[in-house]
C-alpha cells in the first residue's frame, strides 16, 4: 500500500500568516495533531504540530529578534517546522511509518509534485501495516 491509498482528503491547511490561536482552535475542533502550512498555490511550506502551538503559548516566550514577550500574536509560519515534512503519494506505508517515527510526528502531509493532496496519520498506517495487527 502507498500513501495515496490511505491518505485523507480533502485536507484542511493554513497559510503561514494564519494567527496561531486560530490554527490551534482549528486543530482542536477537528482533532488534528498537525496542520500543513501552505502557500497560495497549495505548496507545502511547513508543518504545524500541536506541540508547536502549545510551546508558543507558554508564558515567558520571548521573541529573540525583538527581545519582547509574544503571546497570541504569532503566526503559523513563525513556529511551523521547516522544511516542510512531506511524503510522495507513491511512498510505501512502511516508509511512511519510519518517517513519522523519526520526525516525532503523528501526521504527515502527502504531496503530488510538491502540492498538498492528502494527510496520513499513525492510525491510517496502523490499519494497513501487517505487523500492526499481529499478536
Amino acid at each position: 500500500m502507498h500513501a495515496r491509498d490511505i491518505m485523507t482528503t480533502p485536507v484542511i491547511a493554513v497559510t503561514s500568516s494564519a494567527p496561531l490561536p486560530e490554527a490551534g482552535r482549528l486543530m482542536a475542533r477537528h482533532g488534528f495533531t498537525a496542520l500543513p502550512v501552505v502557500d497560495t498555490r497549495g505548496r507545502l511550506l511547513g508543518l504545524l504540530t500541536e506541540e508547536d502551538v502549545i510551546r508558543a503559548a507558554i508564558p515567558g516566550d520571548v521573541d529573540p529578534d525583538a527581545g519582547a514577550m509574544i503571546v497570541g500574536r504569532r503566526t503559523a509560519g513563525a513556529v511551523m517546522r521547516t522544511p516542510g515534512l512531506g511524503a510522495a503519494a507513491d511512498l510505501e506505508c512502511g516508509e511512511l511509518a519510519r518517517r513519522m517515527t523519526e520526525a516525532g510526528i503523528r501526521s504527515l502531509p502527502v504531496l503530488d509534485d510538491g502540492v498538498l493532496v492528502g494527510m496520513v496519520t499513525f492510525q491510517d498506517v496502523l490499519r494497513v501495516l501487517p505487523a500492526a495487527g499481529a499478536s
